[in-house]
């Protein structure tokens, strides 16, 4: 199981970081986690074309980590070299679907599918889908309505779990106990706590509780490339611990 990290930042313009989205290769599937703005630019720089794209998962609305959704469906109909002919498969938090359908009335046909066909999964607490080569387990996290922690596990029971956006709480410590790579939002320094994001002594606090091999910290607002992100989370969790660059790859 392969791990990019497209892009470790959020919405507020960076240079140096992209907005939200993994892109994780098993075998020959490749599914992406999350698409803020710019996330199929950054796509194409890891030499991953739309057409590889399988899945797509979701876990919340917000404009950082939706936002390339339509631009997705839109290039995979429109693209006049290569238009995609597999279906998609796109899991999300409940109340996707009726999103995308509500779009329709505002683009029209062209972001409608003539030539693939969408197959939706909604999730929340405790959902389970199971693909040929992977499972996909969400939790409900403290975030916005809805908003979902993804786990992803192979055949051979390698795992990653994603938070996307989230407070501390106990649902993203059972969900990523014991995997294989825990991908830990992080989103300001210690001394700016914001509700519904982690600062690092909580996520220390959840990864020294879940006991992930690998933890990962993403999805950094601007002042946290100025502040110390590590020695709060060490005090708290001994195990291996990395600050997201975009285009970040690991193996698991």
């Amino acid at each position: 199981m392969d791990i990019t990290i497209l892009g470790s930042g959020t919405s507020i313009p960076s240079k140096k970081r992209s907005s939200p989205s993994i892109l994780v290769t098993i075998d020959n599937t490749k599914i992406l986690m999350d698409t803020g703005p710019g996330s199929l630019r950054q796509l194409m720089k890891t030499g991953t074309s739309l057409n590889q794209i399988s899945t797509l998962i979701y876990s919340h609305f917000h404009v950082d980590h939706i936002a390339d959704l339509l631009p997705f469906i839109f290039s995979s109909k429109n693209n006049p070299y290569d238009p995609r002919t597999e279906d998609l498969t796109i899991i999300g938090p409940f109340g996707l679907e009726k999103i995308y359908n509500s779009l329709i009335d505002i683009h029209g046909a062209s972001i409608v599918p003539d030539k693939f066909k969408i197959n939706w999964f909604e999730a929340g607490s405790s959902s389970s889908f199971k693909f040929h080569n992977y499972t996909v387990n969400t939790c409900n996290v403290d975030h916005s309505d809805n908003s979902i922690a993804i786990k992803i596990c192979d055949n051979l029971l390698r795992s990653i779990a994603y938070s996307g956006d989230t407070d501390y709480c106990n649902e993203i410590i059972d969900l990523a106990r014991g995997c294989d790579l825990l991908v830990l939002e992080c989103s300001f320094p210690e001394d700016q706590k914001k509700k519904g994001h982690l600062i690092p002594s909580e996520a220390g606090s959840i990864a020294g509780k879940a006991l992930p091999v690998k933890l990962i910290l993403t999805h950094f607002y601007p002042q946290c490339d100025f502040s110390d992100m590590i020695t709060p989370v060490k005090h708290l969790f001994k195990g291996d611990v990395t600050l997201a660059e975009d285009l970040l790859k690991i193996s698991i």
